[in-house]
C-alpha cells in the first residue's frame, strides 16, 4: 500500500460507546489512518460496503451482531472490498464456536482488551508499514541469534503477556524474564514492547492469522 495514502477504516459494533473508544484509540496510536465509516449491525454493514466497499482497507469487526454475526458482513466484505483486510475485534476471540466459523476467513483477531500499544503493533504488522528496509532485514536476520527461550519470550509477548504473566508461565521470576528481554532488545536493536511485537510478525515467530 502506498505509505501516502491512510488506512481506510470501517468500525462493525453495535456498541456505540465502543465505537466511540475505538476511534479515539486509533486516533491517539499518530498513525496515517482514518475512520470512513461506522455500522451497528449487518445490514447498516453491508449497505455501507455496497456502496464505499472500494473505499476501505480494514475492517474492525464485532462477531455477535443484533442481526446475524460477523459472517454475514465478511461474506458482503469479500465481495464488495476484496482487498480489504477483515479483524474481528471481539470479547470473545477465544470463544471455539467464534474461532471456528472465522478461521481462514478473517486477517487476524483482537481482543476487546487490548492496549494502544498493542494495536499499534498490530496494524503495522498487517500493513507492513517498514520505512527502514535494510533495518528490518536486519532485525529478521537477528533471528538466528536468538535462544529458544528468548524466542519463546517473544512470541508470549505478542500475545499480549505482561512481564508478570510471562514469569508465570515460564516458572520464572519477574526479574529474569526482565534480564531476558533487556538482552532480547539489545540484540534485535529494539525499544519498546510494541517494536517487539512487530518484529514477532515480521520475523514470522508467530502465525498471521
Amino acid at each position: 500500500m502506498n505509505q501516502q495514502q491512510p488506512i481506510r477504516i470501517l468500525i462493525v459494533d453495535d456498541h456505540p460507546l465502543y465505537r466511540v473508544g475505538a476511534r479515539l484509540s486509533l486516533n491517539y496510536l499518530g498513525m496515517n489512518c482514518i475512520v470512513v465509516g461506522e455500522a451497528e449491525d449487518v445490514a447498516s454493514a453491508k449497505r455501507f460496503l455496497e456502496q464505499h466497499g472500494d473505499e476501505v482497507d480494514l475492517i474492525l469487526l464485532d462477531y455477535f451482531l443484533p442481526d446475524g454475526d460477523g459472517v454475514n458482513v465478511i461474506d458482503c466484505a469479500r465481495a464488495f472490498s476484496p482487498k480489504a483486510k477483515i479483524v474481528l475485534l471481539s470479547g470473545e476471540i477465544s470463544n471455539p464456536k467464534v474461532v471456528g466459523r472465522t478461521q481462514g476467513i478473517v486477517d487476524d483477531y483482537w481482543g476487546k482488551n487490548m492496549d494502544q500499544e498493542e494495536m499499534k503493533a498490530k496494524l503495522d504488522a498487517l500493513f507492513r508499514r517498514d520505512d527502514d528496509t535494510e533495518a528490518l532485514q536486519y532485525r529478521i536476520k537477528a533471528k538466528a541469534d536468538l535462544s529458544a527461550r528468548e524466542i519463546e519470550i517473544i512470541q508470549l509477548c505478542a500475545k499480549g503477556l505482561s512481564a508478570q504473566q510471562l514469569a508465570d508461565h515460564l516458572g520464572l521470576s519477574r526479574r529474569t524474564v526482565e534480564v531476558h528481554k533487556s538482552h532480547i532488545f539489545e540484540k534485535l536493536d529494539l525499544k519498546t514492547t510494541s517494536d517487539l511485537v512487530k518484529y514477532a510478525y515480521d520475523a514470522d515467530l508467530v502465525a498471521k492469522k
